[in-house]
């Protein structure tokens, strides 16, 4: 796999429809695809894994348990998701994106926009815990860090020992550095953070705005701390 390549996931339940869907995917260059048959494996195996984007078979979503489609709602609010089914008896597929801007597009067309538009334009990023999901925490959060401005107040989500997304509509570009207090842990010391990814403010949006981090500068009893408060 080279640093180049486009990281997906395909889930899908039905052997001859994941070939189906394989072979449309192998017309476009630098995609390493990872295929699962169901959302319970895909959880079992992807931790620690990198994804741009998902393709999900409509059946095998239909099929699924309630926590696997909330596992499916949880990737909708974070990744670039299609929904895809092959049409019977010919060798067409439909698609369905959570976009106003893509969403009028059919077929071949609409892959190629999921691909080249969103996903292409999606930093590959790990999938956060479900256990935090719908989880709010305040924090303070600094631009700087040398600390001039009063901080601004702010709230967090999708909290892991080494990530978080913060809630906010102050946009910063992917890259860049904020400090982050989290107002339940006794070390005040604030945790040096980089951008990984962007969700800004749009119009008729269904997902928060703010940008999801990774903790790149944290001390010990800071670390401690957080995987405590990840466990409860």
């Amino acid at each position: 796999m080279s640093a180049n390549e486009l990281k997906l996931a395909l889930i899908v339940g039905d052997e001859k429809n994941s070939a189906f869907y394989q072979n449309h995917l192998a017309s476009y260059d630098d995609i390493a695809l990872e295929v699962y048959p169901n959302f319970v494996d895909f959880r079992n195996q992807s931790h620690g894994k990198l994804y741009s984007g998902f393709l999900v078979d409509i059946r095998t979503l239909i099929k699924s348990s309630s926590g696997e489609k909330l596992l499916f709602s949880h990737l909708l609010q974070h990744f670039p998701v299609m929904r895809v089914t092959k049409k019977p008896g010919s060798d067409t597929f439909s698609g369905l994106l959570e976009s106003k801007s893509l969403g009028r597009l059919k077929g071949q067309a609409l892959l190629d926009a999921f691909i080249n538009d969103l996903c292409r334009k999606n930093p590959p990023r790990d999938v956060p815990s479900g256990r935090q999901q719908g989880i709010f925490r305040s924090a303070y959060l600094y631009y700087s860090d040398d600390f001039p401005q009063e901080p601004e107040k702010a709230v967090i989500e999708h909290l892991t020992i080494k990530s978080c997304f913060v809630v906010t509509n102050e946009m910063r570009a992917q890259g860049s550095h904020v400090w982050l207090v989290l107002t339940e842990m006794q070390e005040q010391t604030p945790i040096h953070c980089e951008i990984k990814w962007v969700k800004p403010w749009a119009a008729g949006s269904l997902y928060l705005p703010g940008y999801g981090v990774s903790f790149i500068g944290i001390m010990e009893e800071q670390f401690a701390e957080l995987a405590q408060l990840v466990k409860d």
